[in-house]
């Protein structure tokens, strides 16, 4: 039973590096089983199935081979992945097993208005769950459906080491993309502590920019368990975030609570007294992420035992 996996094509972001890390490690478990399906996001639903583009290069290191002709290989002896953000092409493949990857709650819900929900209860054999946001979700849309954890993991280059406390700056990082409307308040009061948004960056910038630094803050809308918090984490940051999706669930960000913040815009003052806190005795709030540090160290071994137990779950659909 062949996988064919669907992502978007000459996409490089977190859900499409994942469909590739699943792929290569279907392949290591059962060689020449998992397969790529790119999704050109330029053509209407329906011809933009199997474009015949490479990987991405950041890409390439996992790889991947991809099929073009995708109707070929739609096949009741074959399974199609769908991630939640290409779900309206779930009526094109015919007569493949089909399962949903929920990397991103919110993702779906915006690109869908959850128009297809019916259509997912009747047609989707399998569900995997990238957070238990995610998990939380489905079991109240779709009670009693059939599904599973699986997860992700981040790029090895972080955490390979944490750079001293004593010599980090008083910097707090923060990624500008999300939830920037409802930092800034915070960033505008806090004028004491230099604020750097991580953008244009790669891996080895990245852990540079997060090794240097004492804090990680993020008040977006955690819309699955995202991955810059983790890699804060890893690099030796504290994290502080609000309670919005993933963030509220303790299975996706174990944080200790004083470190979430249900309303940050009415919780100023207490921000800046934490972030002074932090600043001032960095190497006792740091310990407090240490379980959240080894989760996070666990995941790659985790995601590669699921995937051996999703290779069992798709040979009963």
């Amino acid at each position: 039973m062949n996988v064919y996996i669907l992502a978007p094509a000459n996409r490089t972001s977190g859900g499409p590096e994942l469909a590739h890390q699943m792929c290569h490690r279907l392949n290591e478990l059962a060689p020449g089983t998992a397969y790529m399906i790119y999704v050109d996001l330029n053509l209407p639903i329906g011809e933009d199935l199997g474009a015949d583009t490479p990987a991405p290069e950041a890409y390439k290191i996992y790889n991947t081979q991809h099929v073009v002709d995708y109707a070929a290989v739609d096949k009741e002896d074959s399974v199609f992945v769908f991630p939640e953000g290409l779900t309206l092409a779930i009526p094109y493949i015919k007569h493949a097993k089909k399962v949903l990857w929920w990397m991103s709650v919110d993702n779906y819900i915006v690109s869908t208005k959850e128009t297809n929900l019916e259509r997912i209860k009747k047609e989707i054999s399998l569900h995997l769950y990238q957070s238990y946001y995610s998990k939380d979700y489905v079991e109240k849309k779709i009670p009693g459906a059939n599904g599973m954890y699986l997860s992700d993991y981040i790029n090895d280059m972080h955490g390979q080491f944490i750079f001293p406390a004593h010599l980090r700056q008083d910097i707090a990082l923060y990624n500008p993309a999300k939830g920037y409307e409802d930092l800034k308040p915070l960033i505008d009061k806090t004028s004491w502590l230099k604020w750097m948004a991580l953008t244009g960056l790669d891996v080895e910038h990245m852990v540079f920019m997060m090794q240097n630094s004492k804090i990680y803050v993020d008040f977006g809308n955690h819309p699955g368990k995202d991955r810059i918090p983790r890699e804060a984490a890893a690099n030796g940051c504290c994290v502080i975030t609000n309670k919005k999706g993933a963030a509220a669930f303790e299975g996706d960000v174990p944080i200790p609570d004083k470190y979430k913040f249900e309303s940050p815009a009415d919780s100023l003052d207490d921000l800046d007294t934490l972030l002074h806190e932090i600043c001032d005795n960095f190497k006792d709030h740091q310990n407090d992420f240490e379980s959240y540090r080894k989760m996070i160290a666990g995941e790659k071994n985790r995601f590669n035992e699921d995937c051996k137990t999703f290779l069992s779950k798709i040979q009963t659909l």
